[in-house]
């Protein structure tokens, strides 16, 4: 796999005509102060997740993940952190981790404080997404099958963690 590909920080432009499958599921809650939760959602689009963000719970929160990749396809990472705790001073500090697992379990690469959540916390519950996302490319000779993103959210406030994965399918034809 080529690294440079994989961890590809720059904003994608591209004009994606995906074959991929994804799956809609409810979207996510929002967690209180306190209540750490991380969600790992993948797509094709580098938009999808702010416009899945900035859409009214009044319209409908599905949401979609990619369940399956093609080879060369960009499968964008995002991971949505909620419940975050406030300092005294009403600013939020949470950092995320990820591991990039093959079919067999082996780590293919990870990287320990790789997007962070700070600022400000928000006046009511909601998600931020960590900045940056992660964009992962699997090329033809990758093997086909299961792959799995490993999150881990650590509030550095509260010094509270949480982990989450993503299996996501890999398939050639």
């Amino acid at each position: 796999m080529n690294l440079f590909k994989a961890l590809s920080v720059v904003t994608i432009t591209l004009a994606l005509f995906s074959i991929a499958k994804a799956g809609n599921i409810p979207g996510p809650k929002p967690k209180p102060a306190g209540d750490l939760n991380l969600w790992i959602v993948t797509s094709d689009s580098p938009g999808y997740l702010q416009e899945w963000l900035n859409t009214p719970s009044s319209q409908g929160d599905e949401l979609k993940r990619l369940d399956v990749a093609k080879p060369e396809q960009p499968v964008v990472t995002s991971f949505l952190v909620t419940g975050f705790t406030p300092d005294q001073y009403g600013n939020i500090s949470t950092s995320v981790s990820f591991a990039f697992l093959d079919p067999n379990g082996k780590v293919v690469f990870n990287e320990r404080n790789y997007s962070k959540v700070s600022g400000k916390a928000p006046k009511k519950l909601s998600f931020i997404m960590a900045e940056p996302a992660l964009n992962i490319v699997l090329e033809k000779s990758d093997p086909e099958g299961v792959y799995t993103i490993i999150g881990i959210a650590e509030d550095l406030v509260n010094n509270k963690a949480v982990r989450r994965s993503y299996k996501i399918q890999y398939v050639k034809n």
